[in-house]
């Protein structure tokens, strides 16, 4: 779960002791409802307890040690026929890192529940809720791990259907979502609340299948000041989105499709950078194509889109989570219209090609520009010399106004045995490649690769790595990049790991921390980002049902917006866990570290646990 999902904090003695409380009464109640759930319900219950020693010190939790008590239940039933009422909840206390799989860094406690009504009937529905308090959670950059957060928050959902024979359908969903994080070795907090409602609706009539929608979101966030400047960011937006499509059945078993959105949205960003940046747009967007299948090898295809509002158009494209990007206006006017068309033919099993054709006519920062498109794909899906399969494209486009670009597109994906090795590895390139507005073009490349072998019988070894890099042609700092490289030891009762992470680039505040921007001008408030990361792991199971693990990471990273801030994350764990039937031995450590120099020292927690752990089936 998201920062979006945690309230800021951790759990005082007396709240913890309440939690326990309640937990333990609710499997109470539960055990002593077993005699009184009468002819029309059945339940299933059990618990997993956790009893033992633990200690926790630090600078960002209070210190503490003693006897702990931890309960990970499920609750699970229906009324009367699983297909008319069934249910299913899953309470968790004081489940941490160190004894327990949730791998939260303090004791996290919540429970996670769901119902579904009327299944498999015309109106079917389903309930979900869920509690998180005192969790860990993260708040990304790119390409990098998480910086990590703690906190609390709830989340709901409800949706029910109508499915009624010779109507339309109708489906109605909503949900919410809130809470507050605070990032370690800081005092900052990352806040979100969503709220989203969609409706839904098929109907099929003379052949047409008629397809509508509604969405409506709010979402409410506040981001942590170490990346917003002074001051922390806010933002504040409401957006809705409405349409219908068509399709039908062609000759030459061809599909005639059509779709219309209206959509509209409202967003307040305000920060160090911008101060106050709001967004508004109304945009409609209208789009018709058919396909035809003369033969099994030949197809043709024509469309045609038209956009009246081109700004409002490429910021719902920007749209994450509901979340609007500020920073775009193209001018009053802005709008696009694109009409097209193009063939395909399958020469052989493993030899095709397309070809395919694009006028287009757009408005935007106040000039005109209208060209064409042109490009050619040939695909090669045999393997040639029993190693290679590839793709290319050609591009050539037009702006009309007396820019011409040749661009390219390829990809070559590689596979060899040879002598007990297992080499496999890809690469793509893209040149001059239209991005949404006409007078831009992008490029990246792509490479990956893997080697497998098998050193002796039951010892395997694996080593991998890709890396990506982009950018926006003709539009300066845009570029970002990334390498991963990791490699493992797989024997009968041992793994090892390792691994290797290396990005820079340029960011924007979104929904979930920091994302990478799409290739588009206008863009405002970039954050730029530069870091490496390492860790590595190991896991032994000397005899059977014992098993020994240990891990360990570090991410170190810089961060410059409106500040400059070197972070430092760093994490050790490891967990012994040996079971005999439902008991089970269980001892854990774990050591953390973060620190972000632009808001403060570094934060250390440390915590143990050696205990029990047993698994009572209730009923």
């Amino acid at each position: 779960m998201g920062p979006d999902l945690w309230l800021k904090g951790s759990l005082t003695m007396k709240w913890k002791n309440r939690m326990l409380g309640l937990a333990v009464l609710a499997l109470a109640q539960l055990a002593s409802a077993q005699h009184q759930v009468g002819d029309n319900t059945k339940l299933n219950a059990g618990a997993l307890l956790t009893l033992g020693y633990t200690g926790d010190y630090g600078d960002a939790i209070p210190s503490s040690h003693g006897l702990d008590v931890g309960i990970d239940g499920k609750f699970s039933g229906y009324y009367y026929n699983p297909s008319f009422l069934s249910f299913e909840a899953t309470p968790y206390y004081n489940q941490s890192r160190a004894n327990s799989a949730s791998q939260s860094l303090t004791g996290a406690s919540g429970i996670i529940g769901s119902a579904n009504f009327f299944s498999g009937s015309k109106f079917p529905g389903s309930v979900t809720y869920h509690y998180d308090a005192n969790s860990t959670g993260t708040f990304g950059l790119v390409g990098q791990p998480n910086f990590t957060t703690y906190g609390r928050g709830q989340g709901f959902g409800i949706n029910w259907s109508a499915l009624l024979p010779n109507l339309p359908t109708l489906s109605v969903g909503y949900s919410q979502g809130g809470g507050h994080s605070t990032v370690y070795g800081t005092t900052d907090e990352a806040n979100s609340n969503t709220r989203l409602l969609s409706l839904r609706s098929t109907y099929e009539i003379e052949g047409f299948r008629l397809n509508g929608f509604y969405n409506h979101t709010t979402v409410d966030s506040k981001f942590p000041e170490f990346l917003a400047g002074q001051q922390e960011a806010l933002q504040d937006s409401t957006g809705q989105d409405v349409g219908a499509s068509a399709q039908h059945s062609l000759p030459f078993h061809g599909l005639f499709n059509i779709t219309y959105d209206h959509a509209s949205a409202d967003s307040n960003f305000s920060s160090t950078q911008s101060q106050h940046n709001a967004t508004n747009y109304t945009t409609n967007n209208e789009n018709m194509s058919a396909t035809f299948h003369p033969s099994q090898k030949l197809s043709f295809n024509v469309m045609q889109n038209y956009t009246d509002n081109l700004t409002g158009d490429l910021t719902q494209n920007l749209t994450t989570n509901g979340t609007i990007v500020p920073g775009i206006n193209l001018g009053s006017g802005s709008h696009s219209s694109t009409v097209g068309g193009g063939t395909g033919y399958q020469f052989t099993n493993y030899i095709s090609a397309q070809a395919q054709a694009t006028y287009y006519d757009q408005t935007y920062f106040g000039k005109t520009y209208t060209g064409s498109y042109l490009s050619g794909t040939v695909n090669y899906n045999r393997r040639l010399f029993d190693m290679f399969t590839f793709s290319a494209t050609v591009i050539d486009s037009s702006n009309g106004q007396g820019n011409n670009a040749v661009g390219f597109m390829g990809n070559v994906n590689f596979f060899r045995n040879f002598k007990g090795w297992q080499i496999a590895g890809a690469f793509s390139y893209a040149q001059n490649v239209q991005t949404l507005l006409v007078t831009y073009t992008t490029s990246y490349y792509n490479y990956s690769g893997n080697v497998r072998r098998r050193i002796f019988n039951g010892v395997n070894w694996t080593a991998a790595f890709n890396g990506t890099h982009s950018g926006l042609n003709n539009y300066a700092g845009t570029t970002n990049r990334s390498e991963t490289y990791s490699t493992s030891l797989s024997m009968r009762k041992m793994a090892i790991n390792g691994i290797y992470t290396n990005s820079s680039g340029v960011s924007l505040l979104g929904i979930g921390g920091l994302v990478t921007p799409p290739p588009t001008p206008g863009l405002m408030d970039f954050i730029f980002f530069g870091g490496t990361s390492y860790g590595g792991g190991a896991a032994l199971t000397p005899i059977r049902k014992l098993t020994i693990s240990a891990n360990f990471s570090r991410a170190i990273s810089n961060t410059i917006g409106s500040t400059f801030s070197h972070n430092n994350t760093e994490i050790i764990n490891s967990q012994l866990q040996y079971r005999l039937r439902k008991i089970g031995l269980q001892a854990g450590y774990t050591r953390f570290t973060q620190g972000i120099s632009a808001v403060g020292t570094p934060a250390n927690t440390t915590s143990f646990f050696v205990g029990v752990t047993r698994w009572f089936d209730i009923f």
